[in-house]
């Protein structure tokens, strides 16, 4: 038999094994064989991965591309969005709810994939958006295959209430109201862990407190309390009415002490790690002022430190991008008053050669980054094991990564369309970087070029547990 690709000589990972010197042979979209390396097959396309590490494909769970857009000029579309992290190692995505409008309701989730269907180069899942506003919406979406419900703490943005619509929970009452809607389909509720009363109090203070352009401004107004009384209310909620859920872009070791506490207590709670967290801390914000600026803030250097021991004792489970594209005109609002800019920057595209250059200097090992960027994404939304494992039938996801080669950020090279608003990045120096992109047996990505005409490629992934 003829395969599709046979990938041979890499350092494959092995499931609870190390590194094994082995073939992969593909055929039809699954991983066919894996064998020794003496073993020889015929392909269409063979890639010789000697001296390289061949890892189960990785997952950005948490991504916004927010299409369809108010203004679709100002953000990533699916299409870009799925091609800058194919050209960053990932193969699977998971898309936040806030597009316009907000993915609420299930004729809503149909419509995203549907444009999906026709856009994205790499497989992806859908979060759907659970509010108080709309219920009655919430069940339904279960049904479409959503891979989790998302929510919101505190209210909208100004200006972006449309594509918060069904997308908060902001009262004790809300929250009771929502989880006990989710709590009848068993799925992970996700929360954007933010105490919206606290928060506006902070905020205001911040406001009468400091000066213009003083970007302090916004370390005050959504302080480390903001965030750990939000996730003490999670916990709360989570045991009260049995339901799994998600912290996302967990900022501080203070919340990350609740959340290993609850894990303890048998409470089915998550946590998920952005490398900015890990990496950059809050002098970047004065450094480069609203394209510093993320919700929650980047945390002081002593805060960082400790984030990386939550790392070693698994109280992290996965780590994700938290992509946010905005046009730079938006971001450019925060350097008169910080609170006024939107909050994030890109980041799927770098995801992997972020964490691939923690893993160069020591700071985890490669074995526990496979397992943090796509064995447990993959069982967390349950994808496991048709992504997240390498394995005879499953899906060929594959990431290949090389960890000597060597690369300097410049943003401009960037796929992303918000590339300008990546200035966090500018003239890194990161070793350990991608080289193939592997989406079911499909090559979409080599040596961080991506293969444009792999548009459409991906499809969508239901979730297949509870």
């Amino acid at each position: 038999m003829k395969l599709d690709l046979w990938i041979k000589n890499g350092l494959v990972y092995r499931t609870e094994e190390d590194f094994q010197l082995a073939n992969i042979g593909i055929k039809d979209g699954k991983i066919h064989i894996i064998s020794e390396l003496h073993t020889q097959f015929e392909a269409e396309r063979v890639i010789d991965a000697e001296g390289l590490y061949v890892l189960p494909g990785m997952i950005d769970a948490h991504v916004h591309f927010r299409e369809p857009a108010k203004d679709p000029a100002s953000t990533e579309t699916f299409f870009t969005g799925t091609r800058a992290a194919a050209a960053g190692g990932i193969t699977s995505i998971i898309e936040m709810p806030n597009s316009f409008p907000c993915t609420y309701n299930t004729e809503l989730l149909i419509n995203r994939k549907e444009i999906l269907k026709t856009e994205a180069l790499i497989d992806y899942g859908l979060y759907g958006a659970a509010g108080s506003d709309h219920l009655d919406d919430i069940i339904p979406l279960a049904d479409e295959g959503i891979s989790a419900y998302k929510t919101f703490m505190h209210k909208a943005p100004a200006g972006r209430e449309q594509e918060f619509e069904g997308f908060t929970m902001t009262r004790d009452r809300d929250l009771y109201e929502g989880f006990k809607q989710i709590s009848q389909t068993g799925l992970p509720l996700a929360l954007h862990a933010e105490h919206e009363e606290l928060l506006s109090y902070f905020s205001e203070f911040a406001e009468r407190t400091f000066v213009e352009g003083d970007y302090n401004k916004h370390l005050l107004a959504r302080n480390t309390l903001v965030e750990t009384s939000a996730i003490n209310r999670v916990v709360f909620f989570a045991e009260q009415l049995q339901v799994p859920v998600i912290c996302c872009h967990v900022s501080s070791p203070e919340a990350l002490k609740i959340i290993k506490r609850a894990k303890q207590d048998g409470i089915r709670i998550y946590a998920e790690m952005c490398p900015h967290y890990l990496i950059f801390d809050d002098s970047y914000l004065e450094k480069i002022g609203p394209y510093g600026k993320c919700n929650p803030p980047l945390r002081s250097p002593q805060q960082i430190e400790a984030l990386w021991t939550y790392i070693e004792d698994g109280t992290i489970d996965y780590i994700s991008s938290d992509h946010s594209p905005f046009p730079k005109a938006l971001k450019e609002l925060g350097h008169a008053n910080i609170l006024k800019s939107p909050a994030g920057f890109p980041g799927t595209e770098l995801l992997l050669p972020l964490m691939l250059d923690q893993v160069s200097k020591g700071k985890l090992s490669l074995h526990k980054l496979v397992e943090l960027m796509s064995v447990n994404p993959a069982k967390t939304f349950g994808m496991f094991p048709n992504k997240g494992t390498l394995g005879i039938g499953t899906d060929a996801d594959i990431t290949i990564v090389d960890m000597r080669a060597q690369r300097t950020v410049n943003i401009h090279e960037l796929y992303t369309v918000a590339r300008e608003t990546a200035l966090l990045y500018e003239g890194l120096e990161l070793q350990g970087l991608p080289t193939h992109t592997i989406v079911r047996g499909k090559v979409v990505a080599e040596q961080g070029k991506v293969d444009d005409k792999a548009k459409g490629w991906g499809q969508f992934i239901p979730r297949t547990q509870p």
